[in-house]
C-alpha cells in the first residue's frame, strides 16, 4: 500500500464515520422538531394552547440539524454548484484548469469553513459565559452556537480530505480525461 492510498484510505473512512453519526444524529434532531412541530399545531389550532418556548425550540433544532448535515453534503459534494464557467472551460479542452479549480475551490472551503469554526469559539464561550437565552427565556443559546459550529468545522474537515483526493486524482491524471464532475464544489 503506498503513503497515497493510505491517506485516502483513512480519509475515505473518516468521511464515512462523519457521514453515518452525522445523518443520524441530524435525522434524530429533525425527526423530534417534526414531532415537536405537529403537536404544537395540534395544541395551537385544536386546543387553543401552546407551549412558551416550542416556536424557539422548533428554530434552534432545525438549525441544529441543517448545520449538522452541513458536512455530510459536503462529502457527497452537493453544495451549490457554479459550473458554466467549469463547463466552458471543460468544453474548450482545458482539463488542467477544470482539474486546478476544483482543488482550489476545495481549498477555498475548507480555510473558510476552518476558519470560520475556529474564530466561533470564542462566540460559543461567549454565549456561555453571559448567558444568553432564547427570545422565551427557556433556552441557553450556547448548545446552538455550539452545534453550528461543530457543523461548519466538520465540513471544513471533510473539506481537507477532499483537497488530498482532489490532488490525488489531479496526480494521477483524471482531470485529462474530460470528464467533469457536476457535483463538485466549484
Amino acid at each position: 500500500m503506498t503513503n497515497k492510498s493510505g491517506i485516502l484510505l483513512f480519509a475515505n473512512r473518516m468521511n464515512n464515520v462523519i457521514e453515518r453519526v452525522v445523518s443520524y444524529l441530524g435525522g434524530f434532531v429533525f425527526f423530534g422538531v417534526t414531532i415537536l412541530a405537529i403537536v404544537e399545531v395540534v395544541r395551537r389550532y385544536f386546543f387553543g394552547l401552546a407551549f412558551d418556548w416550542g416556536q424557539d425550540a422548533a428554530i434552534y433544532l432545525v438549525v441544529v440539524s441543517v448545520a449538522l448535515y452541513f458536512s455530510v453534503t459536503q462529502i457527497r459534494r452537493g453544495h451549490l454548484v457554479m459550473a458554466a464557467v467549469i463547463e466552458y472551460l471543460n468544453y474548450k479542452k482545458y482539463y488542467r484548469v477544470v482539474g486546478l479549480s476544483k482543488i482550489v475551490a476545495t481549498t477555498l472551503t475548507a480555510s473558510l469553513c476552518l476558519s470560520l469554526s475556529i474564530s466561533g469559539w470564542s462566540m460559543v464561550s461567549y454565549s456561555y459565559s453571559i448567558g444568553v437565552m432564547s427570545d422565551s427565556l427557556v433556552f441557553n443559546l450556547w448548545p446552538f452556537h455550539f452545534f453550528f459550529i461543530l457543523g461548519i468545522g466538520l465540513m471544513g474537515v471533510v473539506a481537507l480530505f477532499q483537497i488530498l483526493e482532489d490532488v490525488v486524482s489531479y496526480q494521477n491524471g483524471d482531470h485529462l480525461k474530460g470528464q467533469i464532475e457536476m457535483v463538485a464544489d466549484i
